[in-house]
Formats: C-alpha cells, structure tokens, sequence
C-alpha cells in the first residue's frame, strides 16, 4: 500500500508537506502541492483515515456509564472503555467518565442536561440509558453534532449500539432449567424488580421458555429488595416444595446470606455475574449463570466510538450483540 511516508521519500520532502497537501490544511507551496497531488493520482494513493487522524485535534467523548450494588460490572464494563481509551491515546481520543446511580435516572439525566448546555467540547457520547426516553428527548437536537453510542438499552434504530440480548440470556437461562429438572419438579421463580437495564427481560425470557416447555413454576414472586427475599426464601425453604431456583436481580446477595444446608439439592441458576456469583459457584451454591462479557462490551461501544469519529462512519449504524455464555464450576476461570 501507498503511504504518505513513500510519497514523500520519492519527492524528497516532509511526510508533514505531504499530508498538509492531501488534507488541504495548512500552507504548502504550489507547485510542491501540484505534484504531490500528481503522484498520488498516479499511484492510487487511499488516504488513511486514521493515520490522518494523528494530526487532528483531541477528540472528546463522554461515557455515562452506571454504579450498581454489582461493583464487578460496574468496573469491568469501565475497564473495557478505558483499554480502548489506552490503546488510541496517541490519536487524541480522550474518554470522559461519568457515573450515576443505577436506581437514580433523574441524576444522570441532569447531568447529562448540565454537560450539553455547557461550553464543554463533545465529539461524542457513550451512554447506558436508563430513562430511554427523556435521554432520548435530550439528545435529539444534538445528533447532527454529537455522535452516539448506547450500551445495553437501544436508544433508536439510527444510534449505533451494544449490549447483550438480555432476553435471549434469561431464555437460556430456563433452557438448562428445563434440562436438569424432571418433568414434576418445581423451580420457584423471585422477582426482585426492573432495574432499568437488564432484569425486567432476564425474567420475561426466562418465564416464557418456561411456559413454552411447560416447566412447572412456583411463582413468580415479587418481593421488595434483599432483606425481604432473604426472608422469604427462607420461609419457602422451610414450607414448600421445589427442586430449582431462580432470581432475576441480586441473586448473590440474597444466596449468600442463606446456609448451604437449606440449599442441598437444589438447581439455583441466575443470570449475571460478579466475584460474588463467581464464589457462590466455586462454593457449589449455584449451579450456573447466563451472563455477557461486560469487559468485551465497554471495549467494543469504545471501539464503535472510535470507528464512527476516525474512519468516517457518519452514516453507518452498527447494532451489536454482545456474546452471552453459560458459566458453570468447570469453566470458571
């Protein structure tokens, strides 16, 4: 391939003249402009876009990312923002991080209000968005300036995205339920609420392959946060029978606090994970979980980010669905 460097040893001149020429930015002589321009006619010259984009100036994103009692989520899905952060520092792409609380949407909401009616410079913004509309609402006379990226919760069809299908994961989730579970053995199911991203779809996947394979369901119980779910499961320990269980949010720190004994012989499966949910695997408390690569999903909205700013991708929109797998004792690394 022709590059800018090989132009520029043939014409015994600076790669910096070359690229000025190429870019129409900054002086160069006419008549050095002329060939340059005549040789990389000659030689099919393709402008590297983001070897270009070396010389340009810093480009600013901002991620809005969530904290959540799941600290091991909250700091893998920011890890893999800030490797891709790492590994472009040197073409100007500055990363920003902003953090609200998962349970309080009104706070990221204002912040993000307060950062676009700054003088603050955005090329772009990266945002689990966890009032879909008002964030929406808020960011649509910005579109046109500031490029997008959603994770988790799809802003629109015309904002690139990634996230798992939290759906399909709560499905595969009652997949090995249905597997394991004879066909008069019961799973009792705790709905501990929607958490705006993932737990309201973990539950309704999970419940539909259920009643599709006509797996037998006490349930679903909804109950009102850890202290009354560790109550509760304790009294249905104690007074019903059932084989299985599974909890859509705070799984780990609602098993944690029950004794190993009380659990003997009984399917937990969940879905997410965490170094508590990886311990309660490692202690035999759970059976399996179904949960995304967060590492890999920061990584890629990072490098989605990088694509839309540096390679010219204004008009394409990326929707990628973040890889799900089951973890089970054997496999976990």
């Amino acid at each position: 391939m022709v590059t800018q460097k090989k132009i520029a040893e043939m014409l015994g001149i600076s790669r910096t003249t070359v690229a000025r020429a190429i870019n129409n930015s900054g002086y160069v002589k006419r008549e050095t402009k002329e060939k340059i321009l005549e040789l990389v006619s000659e030689m099919s010259y393709e402008k590297n876009l983001v070897g270009s984009s070396l010389a340009s100036k810093k480009k600013i994103i901002y991620s809005f990312l969530v904290n959540s009692k799941n600290i091991y989520y909250t700091n893998e899905m920011k890890n893999g923002i800030r490797k891709i952060k790492e590994e472009y520092k040197h073409h100007n792409f500055e990363v920003i991080e902003i953090s609200t609380d998962i349970n309080k949407p009104e706070e990221q909401t204002k912040i993000l209000k307060e950062i676009l009616t700054s003088s603050a410079y955005i090329d772009g913004i990266i945002i689990i968005p966890l009032d879909k509309k008002e964030i929406l609402k808020i960011l649509n006379p910005y579109r046109e300036k500031i490029k997008l990226v959603s994770i988790g919760i799809k802003l629109d069809k015309n904002i690139s995205h990634i996230g798992p299908n939290y759906y399909k994961d709560g499905k595969l989730a009652a997949s090995l339920v249905n597997k394991i579970l004879r066909d008069d053995e019961r799973v009792l199911v705790i709905d501990n609420g929607d958490d705006r991203i993932s737990s309201k779809p973990y539950l309704d996947g999970f419940i539909d392959k259920c009643k599709e394979k006509n797996t037998k369901i006490l349930g679903p119980f909804v109950r009102k946060g850890i202290d009354d779910s560790i109550e509760f499961l304790n009294y249905m320990l104690d007074n019903e029978k059932f084989s299985g269980i599974y909890i859509n949010r705070y799984s780990q720190d609602i098993l944690q606090e029950i004794s190993k004994e009380k659990l003997l012989n009984k399917l937990v499966i969940t879905n997410g994970i965490g170094n508590r949910i990886r311990k309660l695997i490692k202690k035999e408390i759970i059976f399996a979980t179904v949960a995304d690569d967060v590492f890999q999903t920061g990584y890629m909205a990072g490098q989605i980010m990088f694509d839309i700013l540096y390679k010219d991708l204004k008009s394409e929109v990326k929707n990628i669905i973040s890889e799900s797998k089951i973890i089970l004792l054997d496999n976990l690394t």
